[in-house]
C-alpha cells in the first residue's frame, strides 16, 4: 500500500498497483485539525503519524484496515514532525516545541521534554534522531541535545545562538544541522562539540540527507546544495526556476530528487548534473520511493505512480 496524507484531513491508503483506495480516515472528526507535514512511520502493523491544525494528535492506524490502535492529543496546534522509532519508543517534536516519547504499544507518553521557547513560533519544528541509544533534539531556542532515549535524562546540550530550522541526520559519530543565522553544523554526536560549521547563502530548511560523502540540504525556497561531510566546502548546487516545491530532497537511485513546482527533476548526487526531468499537470509536493517505481503527490490532489523513462 502506499500512504497518502493531504490538507483536506483525509488520510488514504491506495493499492500501489492500482491507485485504488483501500481505506481512508478523516482526522477532522476528532477537531480542528487538517494537515499532515511530518513522514510517518510504518511497522509490520501499524502507520503512526502526527497530524496538526488548531490542535492535533499522533495517531497509530492498523496497516491493513486502516482502524485507530490508538491517539496520541496533543493541544497546542499538533505535531509537524516526523515519527522516529528506537525499539518500542517513537519520538515526535510537537509545534509547540516539545520532544515526546511515545509507547509504540499503547501510546502512552513515556516523557517529554520542552525547549526554552515552546508556544513562541509558529513555524514548523526540527525532526528529531535516533542513533544507539540516544534521541537528539534541536529547539527553536537554539539548544541542542542529547537524551537517553529510554529515561529522557540529558546527556549534553549546547546552545548554537539562532533557531534549528532543519531536521537533525546523523551519520556514524556526526550529527547534523541547520540554523536560523545562516550555518549548517557538524557536532559530536558523543559530547555535543561543534566538528566543522559552513555559512550558508540562505537559512538551510527542511530536511538533511546524507549520503556515503554528501550533506544535501535545500538552503532557502530556491537552493538545492550538496556539501562535503566535513563541511568544509559546497561540492555543487542547482537552483529552481522560482522555488522548490517538494517538502524535502529524495535521494533515488544515486540521484537527488526535488520538485519544480510541476516538474520534478533528478541531479546526479556525485556533481549535480541533471539527469531528467518529467512535467506533472499539477505542482509537486512529496515523492515515495521504490526500486522502479516513483510515487508523486501533488498539491492539486492526483497522486500518479511514475516509472522514469516511461509514463505515469
Amino acid at each position: 500500500m502506499l500512504f497518502v496524507g493531504s490538507c483536506n484531513g483525509m488520510l488514504r491508503a491506495l493499492d500501489k498497483k492500482t491507485g485504488k483506495v483501500r481505506w481512508a480516515h478523516d482526522i477532522r472528526n476528532d477537531g480542528e485539525q487538517s494537515q499532515f507535514h511530518g513522514d510517518p512511520l510504518v511497522t509490520d502493523e501499524l502507520l503512526v503519524i502526527g497530524t496538526d491544525g488548531k490542535i492535533g494528535h499522533v495517531y497509530a492506524f492498523e496497516r491493513a484496515t486502516g482502524v485507530v490502535r490508538w491517539k496520541y492529543r496533543v493541544d497546542e496546534r499538533g505535531v509537524a514532525s516526523d515519527v522516529v522509532r528506537l525499539g518500542n519508543s517513537l519520538y515526535a517534536v510537537t509545534l509547540a516545541d516539545e520532544l515526546l516519547c511515545l509507547d509504540l504499544v499503547t501510546g502512552k507518553a513515556k516523557w517529554t521534554r520542552r525547549s526554552g521557547l515552546s508556544g513562541q513560533d509558529s513555524r514548523v519544528t526540527s525532526s528529531p534522531a535516533v542513533s544507539g541509544d540516544h534521541v537528539y533534539f534541536g529547539g527553536r531556542d537554539g539548544n541542542v541535545c542529547a537524551l537517553d532515549a529510554q529515561s529522557g535524562k540529558l546527556i549534553w546540550s549546547g546552545d548554537l545562538g539562532a533557531r534549528v530550522t532543519t531536521s537533525l541526520a546523523v551519520r556514524g559519530q556526526d550529527l547534523y544541522l541547520g540554523t536560523a543565522k545562516r550555518h549548517l553544523y557538524r557536532l559530536d554526536a558523543g559530547s555535543g562539540s561543534v566538528l566543522g560549521e559552513i555559512g550558508t547563502e540562505a537559512e538551510p530548511v527542511s530536511h538533511l540527507i546524507t549520503t556515503d560523502d554528501s550533506l544535501l540540504a535545500f538552503l532557502g525556497d530556491g537552493v538545492l546544495a550538496s556539501l562535503d561531510l566535513s563541511l568544509k566546502k559546497v561540492q555543487w548546487t542547482q537552483e529552481a526556476s522560482k522555488e522548490w516545491s517538494s517538502a524535502r530532497p529524495y535521494l533515488w537511485r544515486g540521484a537527488v530528487l526535488a520538485g519544480d513546482r510541476r516538474e520534478l527533476v533528478a541531479f546526479r548526487s556525485t556533481d549535480g548534473a541533471r539527469q531528467w526531468t518529467y512535467k506533472f499537470p499539477e505542482t509537486v509536493r512529496g515523492v515515495g520511493t521504490e526500486d522502479e517505481v516513483l510515487y508523486v503527490d501533488t498539491m492539486g490532489g492526483p497522486v500518479f505512480a511514475f516509472a522514469p523513462g516511461g509514463q505515469p
